[in-house]
């Protein structure tokens, strides 16, 4: 019986996995380009990588003008980089992980086509798998937390159905795979904190840090807290004797490991760009050669450096970054110009607003386990910090109200959705578990935006 309870199980889960997969592949096949945000910064790097065979160092956008001018040629309104332009900056300066997984994925595929829209969707493969990855980590992480095999099915739908969600598997951007490397951290910590942290699980950890590592800053939050809360898990568990031993190792080797597979990036760049490991002062150096040389930088909006006060940024055109934040969280798809019916919004927030109603009503009822305690201080820590870095950077540089850079607090939305339910499971006896009803809620609601707003993209 045990034996086929467990076949069911993964026969279930390789079908939610391979739906995720599905769906963002056919998206990632025919989606046009123009419904992408920053996808043309994205792909410039990785046809970089694929015509030059090498990695762009960050001052490519700034000698191809040069050149333009040199030659008094004309510059093209048309160009791989043009949106770089209104920046004044090249994403090679930032980590570009995603950019080299599709250059290798476009450079798999041309052995054997030269379709155009073949080649677009294989630079769009690390999005996919990302997506695809953070799907199979939300069940495994889903069934560390929570009892009813329907509530890690509900995390892991809550998370990857979320249309936004979703829409970044279908297109070329660095915003999945941090979501993807967070569900990793997060399996791997739950891992570690039931197994004592064995090194398999740190090696797997080590992994995850440093995919966050290269995949984009607003994943730091993240990193800071997860590292933190290993400490302070083996500081705290009265079952590990040798803790100041334990910490010193494990760290040393989950050091190692990220410095070998992440800490070549920070070093290329400070080699590079004269010590600067984070590209953020050479940044702010390419903007000021980009207007030296007559360029506006149209997309760079200096609300702090023009005096305007935090206050009054947010009360601007009545919490405008506000709401347009949480709504393109939960979908805003091309350039911020394709909102999904008013009513779905409405909708999803009220079914969010139920679950976080049953989570705290769960917490008065119940005070939750002690790795439970930690694991959630250190999901909502994080999230503050990664909506506080989202707020700086846009407030300070460039006022994108875009919901994805703070998409991974889909993990920590999805995890409240599904305790409440799962505790509330625990002492209502039903056939029909209420994570059941809010997963096939949460699916319908899914299939409206893709079907009604989502679909209308495809050509």
């Amino acid at each position: 019986m045990k034996y086929v309870q467990r076949k069911s199980k993964l026969s279930s889960d390789c079908l939610l996995i391979l739906l995720v997969f599905c769906i963002s592949l056919t998206g990632a096949l025919l989606l046009p380009v123009e419904q992408c945000p920053d996808e043309a910064g994205r792909r410039f790097l990785s046809n970089w990588i694929v015509s030059h065979r090498e990695l762009p160092t960050g001052d490519e956008l700034g000698t191809m003008l040069m050149s333009w001018i040199d030659a008094s040629a004309e510059v093209p309104q048309i160009v791989p980089d043009a949106e770089l332009q209104g920046w004044g900056f090249s994403y090679a300066l930032r980590p570009f992980l995603s950019s080299m997984i599709g250059a290798g994925f476009q450079l798999l595929v041309a052995r054997f086509t030269d379709s155009p829209r073949i080649l677009l969707a294989a630079s769009r493969m690390c999005s996919v798998l990302s997506i695809t990855c953070c799907c199979f980590f939300c069940l495994r992480l889903g069934s560390r937390l929570f009892m009813r095999r329907s509530s890690a099915v509900l995390f892991a739908v809550f998370v990857c159905f979320l249309p936004q969600v979703m829409f970044l598997g279908m297109y070329q951007n660095n915003d999945s795979l941090s979501l993807c490397a967070v569900s990793m951290m997060l399996y791997y910590w739950t891992e570690g904190y039931d197994r004592k942290w064995p090194v398999r699980n740190c090696v797997g950890l080590a992994v995850a840090l440093s995919l966050g590592l290269l995949s984009y800053y607003s994943a730091y939050g993240w990193l800071l807290m997860v590292s933190v809360f290993c400490i302070l898990a083996v500081i705290t568990d009265p079952g590990i004797s040798d803790k100041g031993r334990l910490v010193l190792n494990r760290a040393i080797l989950i050091t190692v490991v990220c410095l070998i597979l992440a800490g070549w990036f920070f070093i290329r760049n400070a080699y590079l760009h004269n010590g600067d490991l984070l590209g953020i002062s050479s940044e702010a150096d390419s903007r000021a050669r980009m207007e030296a040389m007559g360029y506006r930088l149209t997309n760079y909006v200096r609300y702090r450096e023009n005096g305007m006060s935090i206050p009054a940024f947010l009360l601007m055109n009545r919490f405008w970054w506000l709401r347009m934040t949480l709504m393109s969280f939960v979908g805003v798809f091309g350039y911020l110009n394709i909102l999904l019916p008013p009513a779905l919004y409405i909708l999803y927030a009220l079914v969010i607003a139920g679950g976080m109603v049953l989570f705290a009503v769960t917490l008065f009822q119940r005070k939750p386990s002690r790795r439970d305690s930690l694991f959630m201080i250190m999901m909502l820590l994080a999230s503050v910090v990664t909506f506080l870095l989202h707020f700086w950077q846009s407030y300070a540089r460039d006022y994108q109200p875009q919901g994805r850079y703070i998409i991974t607090l889909a993990l920590l939305l999805g995890f409240v959705m599904a305790y409440g339910m799962d505790k509330l499971s625990k002492r209502v006896n039903a056939r029909l578990h209420l994570a059941v009803v809010f997963t096939t809620v949460w699916l319908g609601l899914f299939a409206w935006a893709a079907l009604g707003t989502m679909a209308k993209m495809l050509p």
